[in-house]
């Protein structure tokens, strides 16, 4: 299924502060999702749309952001009080937020990174269902519009996007004008994979960290399915072509073998080695940005440009992978949901400049780029370090439209499976066609346990 996207509309949305008690009281007939849930009703809200104590736990340290929002927040709204919390984005922190959620540990509102974490906590019965207050609202009506913008689970709105994040292309500036490299700001998959050769021949590592995706460009955000995900799609010939390109880079050297990223554990540090001059060129968002700015901890005198993600074949129309992410969430057991609805608007609206320079660019924004936000996400010396102009022309674009994920049927299982099994292909422990006839064999399995 492709679900068509469109650009925020403002209709209203600086009067947010009408819109903080609308649908204030449709919270106590929010309860936990039916996929997995205990079925409870949320307590008795002990608060009111302006009156109430929160812990709020999220990714980002305090001081990149989330301690000045809380603070901005607590001076508009002071008889909330706010504790934010940290917790690492990793498997030990997921974790650790997991256990707290279903335990007794008090937490009112949380951030979820990525699709399988909002999925597996709403089914899970551990967030609100936030449908009936955002079609009340003017601030988050768009979130429940016609055609969804962001993840909707069995149709319905439990966590709310704080970041507009498209995928973009890093890349080197000073190593492209070295060696006399040409990139369209209209360009294909083929010429990413060129590029990428044509950087290893300049004498770089290998030409570039990520290999681009094709099938999630080409179909969209229900990419896995079809026949409305009562089937996976896992055999549609892009997802052999995409992985047979993987293969083709790691074989000419224009990647990173997978081999190589488990050995060393590359995951967590793709800027380390875009600075280093490992490669000069990698897939990332605005969230690149925190680090490449970072002169102190990333020392670099090279300057960095901008690309949009590479389309499947030229001429065609396309999704970005990219996503409306960083969801906020607010728990099912919360004492204080309506102050929690409160504060999840604060930060996805007025909040919102104060996440800029940890490279967070909320939706909102995104239709309303400040000069305030350009400073905060580049830093003092955005001239020197940055192609500014070639930033505009990548990321601030309606096409191609960021991709919207609308079927969640055992999602998470099906994301799992196939993550395992493309790393094992690309380990080649496992050959294309077994690797691909195993996923569609076993993701067909878990959505028909799923179904029932």
């Amino acid at each position: 299924m492709i679900t068509s996207n469109q650009r925020l509309s403002r209709r209203g949305l600086l009067g947010g502060a009408l819109g903080l008690t609308a649908g204030v009281g449709a919270l106590s007939a929010c309860g936990p999702g039916d996929g997995g849930g205990s079925g409870d009703e949320p307590p008795e809200d002990m608060g009111s749309a302006e009156e109430g104590r929160l812990v709020v736990w999220g990714g980002l340290p305090p001081e990149m952001g989330p301690q000045a929002l809380v603070d901005a927040f607590t001076a508009k709204y002071p008889d909330i009080e706010v504790e934010y919390v940290r917790f690492v984005n990793n498997a030990e922190g997921i974790l650790k937020l997991d256990t707290a959620l279903q335990g007794g540990v008090p937490i009112d509102v949380f951030f979820s990174y990525g699709t399988v974490d909002v999925v597996r906590r709403a089914q899970a019965g551990l967030a609100l269902d936030l449908t009936d207050l955002a079609r009340e609202d003017d601030l988050a009506q768009v979130f429940v519009q016609d055609e969804p913008i962001s993840t909707l689970i069995d149709g319905k709105l439990y966590s709310i996007p704080t970041t507009h994040w498209p995928q973009f292309v890093v890349l080197n500036q000073d190593a492209m004008e070295s060696a006399g490299i040409e990139i369209p700001f209209d360009w294909t998959v083929e010429d990413y994979h060129r590029v990428a050769r044509e950087f290893k021949s300049a004498g770089f590592d290998v030409g570039a960290y990520h290999p681009p995706r094709m099938a999630s460009t080409s179909l969209g955000g229900d990419y896995i399915y079809k026949n409305g995900g009562q089937e996976s799609n896992l055999d549609d010939p892009l997802f052999k072509q995409e992985l047979e390109l993987i293969l083709a880079m790691e074989d000419d050297g224009s990647i990173f073998t997978q081999e190589r990223i488990t050995a060393e554990q590359l995951g967590g540090y793709v800027q380390n080695y875009f600075v280093d001059g490992t490669f000069p060129m990698y897939i990332d968002g605005t969230t690149a940005l925190r680090f490449l700015k970072n002169l102190d901890e990333y020392p670099h005198d090279f300057r960095t440009t901008f690309r949009p993600y590479p389309a499947p074949t030229a001429g065609a129309d396309y999704f970005n992978p990219g996503v409306r992410g960083d969801d906020v969430q607010i728990s099912s057991k919360s004492q204080y949901p309506s102050a929690a609805w409160t504060f999840v608007k604060f930060w996805i609206d007025e909040g919102a400049n104060h996440m800029s320079p940890a490279g967070k660019v909320s939706p909102y924004q995104f239709d309303n780029p400040t000069d305030e936000m350009m400073d905060a996400l580049f830093g003092p010396e955005r001239d020197r370090l940055f192609n500014v102009d070639d930033f505009h022309e990548t990321f601030f674009v309606p096409e191609p439209p960021l991709s919207v994920r609308s079927i969640t049927t055992a999602y998470t299982e099906i994301a799992s499976l196939k993550s395992q099994i493309e790393d094992e292909i690309r380990l080649r422990t496992k050959s294309v066609d077994d690797g691909i006839a195993e996923m569609k064999q076993e993701a067909d399995a878990a959505i028909a346990d799923w179904l029932g």
